[in-house]
């Protein structure tokens, strides 16, 4: 399967997009990998406060072109205390969305690796200094290492991330098996690894609604009743909306139905995109014309999203903002 992974996800579009629709935000979780508990209060210095401000607002505006200015904020806190297991996380997390969101730039260069580099030493270094062991950032960090892995035909590197990313899905399944299964969407229809990274979104339906889903007519009404009586915060953070993603639920169905069309079942697949509209906010969500025309297009975007650098939502322009943008 390792072979067969790199002859596929070696290709350059491949390596850029990696950040999943439920990445941003710090609800912990702890463990040795084992489900997440609160981190012990820490003092934080007025800067990374400050700066976490202007992160928040930046992403939940959707304002790609402010990145820049909030990195600056993030990175001034981050000299300050480099000990702070969140600055360094929300400094990855910008690394991350300036290359996953690259479509919006008019031009690319060749540098644009460089964000998914930087992405990865920040999560390493928010790993080195977290008190509890937090899935998260461990599943964020296992996608940087197969990207880097991608960057520079490293199998082992390669390996050893989707190794990790196992292991946090260990930790947190609903949360990272969209996170891994998301960066695996663009493999081949045919690999091993795209089927499991589809198979990953289905435990992540049966596993929030607590049923077994259809998956020939998939339907919300179950999973939605669950939810609304569901007790359990982190299944709560991972499986509904909430202030970190105001539209996580109508992202993950959003991926989820581009996956399910390039496995061959658009039929099914129009099911899934119809699911993101009986999100309560789905009303405010910005990308309704989006969601409208994959419905529409879905037998035809058959063939498109199994082309080399096809449009899927991992290669998109709202591949973090499907989820994260509050408006507008």
């Amino acid at each position: 399967m390792m072979g067969q992974s790199l002859t596929t996800s070696r290709r350059t579009a491949s390596i850029f997009l990696t950040i999943s629709c439920a990445v941003l935000g710090c609800a912990p979780r702890v463990g040795t990998p084992s489900p997440v508990a609160a981190s012990p209060a820490v003092a934080r210095i007025p800067a990374a406060i400050l700066a976490d401000s202007l992160f928040w607002r930046t992403l939940h505006a959707g304002a790609y072109d402010s990145i820049p200015r909030a990195m600056v904020a993030m990175k001034a806190a981050y000299l300050q205390d480099p000990a702070d297991a969140q600055t360094a996380a929300h400094v990855a997390f910008l690394h991350a969305w300036r290359i996953a969101e690259r479509a919006r730039l008019q031009r690319t260069s060749p540098a644009i690796t460089d964000e998914a580099i930087l992405a990865r030493r920040y999560y390493d270094q928010s790993i080195a200094h977290e008190r509890v062991y937090d899935a998260r950032i461990h599943g964020f960090d296992a996608v940087f290492r197969m990207v880097e892995g991608d960057i520079h035909h490293d199998p082992a590197l390669w390996a050893e991330g989707l190794r990790v990313g196992r292991e946090a899905i260990v930790a947190w399944p609903e949360f990272n098996w969209f996170t891994i299964g998301y960066v695996l969407s663009t493999s081949p229809d045919t690999s091993v690894l795209f089927r499991e990274g589809l198979e990953m979104q289905w435990k992540t339906v049966n596993s929030c609604g607590r049923t077994t889903v259809d998956r020939s007519n998939p339907t919300a009404e179950a999973a939605l009743a669950a939810l609304r009586t569901e007790a359990d915060p982190l299944r709560m953070r991972a499986c509904t909306n909430t202030w970190i993603a105001p539209h996580n639920m109508e992202g993950f169905f959003l991926n989820m139905g581009d996956m399910v069309v390039k496995s061959g079942d658009w039929r099914a697949a129009q099911k899934v995109y119809a699911l993101a509209k009986g999100a309560e906010a789905y009303p405010s969500w910005p990308f309704h014309d989006i969601l409208s025309d994959r419905i529409r297009d879905a037998e035809r975007n058959v063939g498109e999203f199994r082309k080399e650098n096809a449009p899927l939502m991992f290669r998109s322009s709202f591949s973090c903002s499907a989820c994260h943008q509050a408006a507008r």
